[in-house]
């Protein structure tokens, strides 16, 4: 799990704290750097995962990142010439969302049938390390719990005013105030994402330990894999819908109040992403 996790938010560019240039010519050593604190791969595992990684990257290239590219000239034209609106995020959401399956649809079939080559050894490694990693967010979502209703509101503002101020710079008053008024208007889902990952894992764990790695372990992983928000619950999949349309409608009503020099602020922003990807395509 931890392994297909990794390499799709490498091959999609996610890495946090690395540059898109990087994280793209540097994805195999990225990956086993992760994976290793996870579950240690044999030499022959390494072998059929570089080859998988190899292909799947000359695929990305070849057939993913010019589609990454021309959304994201989409995207800046609705931003120049002020054509956002909700039916736009909506498409532009849309289009995303495309661009993640599809990347699951190369990935995933190969991932499920790799997944028995892994000894029972491997597993456990893996869910052990899963386990504490669970424990650590358990423990930092108590850590902010304990925290005062007003602290925890500061420092929700400050993360969400520094997001904004990275794409539009500096802020005027009227923008401010619009970040500190949607506080609040977000459902809180932090203890649902928990349940949702301890019945995730779960279902996870109980296939992978099972003896049977036929046909009906490929069809639940794939399963497994394709369709998380079968697992999520029905209100928590509700919950992140609302959010979504509540973020939409900041985002609409930030982009009425931007400046000229925070929207050409945004563009270069988005020119200099797809920039790196039109160097990684050549």
């Amino acid at each position: 799990m931890r392994v297909k996790k990794i390499l799709i938010i490498g091959l999609v560019l996610l890495l946090s704290g690395c540059s898109t240039k990087f994280v793209y010519k540097n994805v195999d050593w990225l990956v086993y750097w992760y994976v290793d604190d996870f579950v240690e791969l044999t030499n022959q595992q390494e072998a059929i995962v570089d080859a998988k990684l190899e292909t799947w990257l000359e695929w990305h290239k070849e057939s993913e990142l010019p589609q990454y590219i021309q959304h994201l000239s989409e995207l800046s034209d609705d931003i120049r010439t002020q054509q956002l609106s909700l039916d736009k995020m909506d498409y532009h959401q849309q289009k995303a969302a495309d661009h993640w399956m599809r990347l699951k649809a190369k990935i995933v079939p190969d991932l499920v049938a790799m997944s028995p080559m892994l000894s029972q050894e491997q597993v456990d490694s893996m869910f052990k390390e899963i386990d504490k990693m669970n424990e650590e967010e358990a423990d930092e979502r108590a850590e902010m719990l304990a925290k005062t209703p007003e602290k925890r509101k500061r420092e929700s503002l400050k993360r969400n005013k520094r997001n904004v101020k990275r794409w539009l710079g500096q802020l005027d008053s009227a923008q401010e105030q619009l970040v500190e008024k949607t506080y609040g208007e977000y459902h809180s889902n932090g203890e649902l994402w928990l349940q949702y990952r301890v019945r995730y894992q779960a279902q996870l764990r109980t296939l992978l330990n099972g003896t049977d790695k036929g046909e009906g372990f490929k069809t639940k992983l794939t399963k497994l894999l394709m369709e998380p928000e079968k697992y999520r619950g029905e209100l928590l999949n509700q919950r992140n819908i609302d959010n979504s349309n509540k973020y939409k409608e900041f985002l609409l009503a930030a982009d009425t109040l931007a400046t000229e020099a925070q929207r050409k602020h945004l563009l270069d922003e988005i020119a200099e992403f797809a920039d790196d990807l039109n160097d990684l395509v050549k």
